[in-house]
């Protein structure tokens, strides 16, 4: 690589016993598996109060995981100059970096490598992945992204020479993006997987014909996204767009409906591999071959709390989640705010794996079915235009709610956006050029005051949602006269 494009990180030592441990966890997640939790607790809990001016702060007196108070990510990014144990770590710096995105899965600073997020939760952030965290990362996907058990070949000697689709966000220092994009530059030539990324925010046509012509053995994707080319590939022989012969499929990011998996696998007639991560630990769970999601708490310490960030127990769906990352020690994550609703369930696993099970309620929004100028459909999915408004209007708390017959879109924004004219005048052109990318042609973009949906149970907000057509009322029978 050239001086302007360094390398992604990786230390060689760091990723071996990375792989050791977790290959031991696996074979005793209760015994070695919760030593090895014990042992990154305690060298977390250190490394913090010693180099982060932040937490030193928050807690000088802090000594087990209870004593921090939970923290929120527009805290940690509030203070982000003061929360890294490396104090050459900066928001400035940092910003700059991902501002490029020519630079992509480059070592930053010369050891580590930058993801950002969406601001879902209100605040877009910038996280810092130091050697050891992406170590652990590493082996977790190696070892169980594929449900795979301590016998089993791990995912570098099976992937090698699969053709991995990877249809998702682009354009920025996105998790997913920068994994693949550092895959790809770090793995010999004999060893690696043919890699072709495509937009999500591109029209599914367009995305469908780049599959067709690419015949990939993995299709590694949102759920929205599989499930809208399923729909593709089902189509009748002579009406067909999509035609794959897929090994497996590898879902994440959004909530994964029974509805979806069932159509997925009668679509492509392949294992469907569903995980569950984020920006701040890519892999908190996978799942096994039965189906389940299985925590990986050697690695991390997930907490279901409540409305009032109090632990639940075992068995109720929480309201918002904690989560602490024992891999990363620059840094640190502890009792951080996720938000996502989590259940931890007693029983354990017909599969046969002690690691804890969870059920978990992510992201659910609607799929869009628009009309271009012929009046034919086009599928929007609801990830892409989050993504088109979040990056061209540099607006994250907003709500579209569509209407059931496809002919209008109405955004509602967060009482939190301080000038909710000039948000939507902005969104409304990131969004209109979106549809108009996509040939979507007569819908209509308006804004309103009103506050945004909520889900009834959880108060969460849905960002993508299509409302539901409104009954039709009948005309009650004409009454025959009265007889005289």
């Amino acid at each position: 690589m050239t001086a302007q494009h360094p390398s992604p990180p990786f230390d060689t030592w760091l990723w071996m016993q990375a792989l050791s441990e977790t290959w031991c966890a696996g074979l005793d997640p209760a015994g070695a598996g919760q030593r090895l939790h014990g042992q990154r607790l305690s060298r977390l809990i250190d490394a913090t109060l010693r180099g982060s001016p932040f937490y030193r702060r928050r807690h000088p007196d802090a000594r087990a995981l209870a004593d921090f108070r939970p923290v929120s990510k527009a805290e940690l990014m509030a203070h982000f100059d003061d929360w890294a144990t490396d104090r050459r770590i900066t928001r400035a710096a940092a910003q700059a970096f991902v501002a490029d995105p020519q630079c992509i899965a480059d070592a930053w600073l010369g050891d580590y490598l930058l993801w950002t997020s969406s601001g879902t939760s209100g605040e877009p952030g910038v996280f810092v992945q130091d050697a050891r965290s992406l170590a652990a990362y590493d082996a977790i996907d190696a070892l169980r992204l594929r449900g795979a058990g301590p016998g089993q070949a791990s995912l570098g000697s099976w992937g090698a020479r699969q053709r991995f689709a990877f249809v998702g966000a682009t354009g920025g220092h996105f998790a997913g993006l920068v994994s693949m994009e550092r895959l790809r530059r770090l793995v010999p030539a004999a060893l690696a997987p043919e890699i072709r990324v495509l937009s999500v925010l591109e029209p599914l046509r367009d995305v469908a014909q780049a599959l067709q012509a690419l015949q990939p053995s993995v299709l590694i994707t949102y759920p929205s996204c599989a499930a809208a080319l399923a729909q593709l590939q089902q189509r009748p022989e002579g009406s067909a767009q999509l035609r794959l012969t897929l090994k497996e499929v590898w879902m994440g990011g959004e909530q994964l409906s029974a509805e979806q998996r069932e159509q997925i696998q009668a679509a492509f007639g392949c294992p469907v591999r569903n995980n569950y991560g984020a920006s701040e630990f890519f892999t908190i769970a996978w799942e096994c071959a039965h189906g389940e999601l299985h925590l990986n708490d050697d690695w991390l310490v997930l907490e279901p709390v409540d409305d009032q960030l109090q632990p639940l127990p075992m068995g109720e769906m929480s309201h918002s989640t904690l989560l602490t990352n024992l891999a990363n020690l620059t840094q640190p994550l502890l009792r951080y705010q996720l938000g996502d609703r989590v259940r931890r369930v007693a029983e354990r696993c017909s599969c046969g794996s002690a690691f804890p099970l969870i059920e978990v309620q992510g992201r659910a929004d609607d799929t869009l079915r628009l009309h271009d100028a012929q009046h034919r459909p086009v599928t929007i999915l609801p990830l892409a235009l989050e993504t088109a408004i979040e990056e061209g209007a540099h607006v994250t708390q907003f709500q579209a709610l569509c209407g059931s017959n496809g002919d209008s879109i109405e955004l509602r924004f967060e009482a939190s956006v301080g000038d909710a004219r000039a948000a939507f005048t902005q969104s409304r052109r990131a969004l209109a050029a979106f549809l108009a990318h996509h040939g979507v042609s007569g819908t209509r973009i308006s804004m309103s005051a009103a506050e945004p949906l909520r889900q009834r149970a959880s108060g969460k907000l849905r960002r993508v949602v299509v409302l539901p057509a409104a009954p039709v009322r009948r005309k009650p029978p004409a009454r025959a006269p009265a007889r005289r």
